[in-house]
């Protein structure tokens, strides 16, 4: 149940896209726009990286990655001792 109610689908999924909220210090600092691509790298029992998270900006946004909870478990990020946001021109971390 979400705020505008509820879907209910005979067939298919819906799946949630991993992506990063970014305000506009976050944009300027990835050298990103809105739409535009980054990756995740975790640091972990399971370290991995994670391609393509879709960048969505909004002007009143703070820095935040949403993967889903398979992603997770999958990269151990509950043990993770490092995580890096990153482009794949700029090669720049957080």
């Amino acid at each position: 149940m979400g705020p505008a109610g509820m879907v209910e689908l005979k067939t298919g999924v819906i799946r949630h896209e991993r992506h990063a909220h970014m305000g506009p210090r976050d944009l300027e600092f990835y050298g990103v726009r809105d739409g535009d691509r980054l990756h995740l790298r975790v640091r972990s029992t399971c370290s991995a990286v994670l391609e393509d998270l879709l960048v969505r900006y909004a002007p009143a946004s703070k820095l935040e990655v949403h993967i889903d909870t398979d992603e997770g478990n999958a990269v151990d990020l509950t043990n993770a001792t490092k995580v890096e946001l990153f482009s794949r021109d700029a090669q720049r971390s957080a």
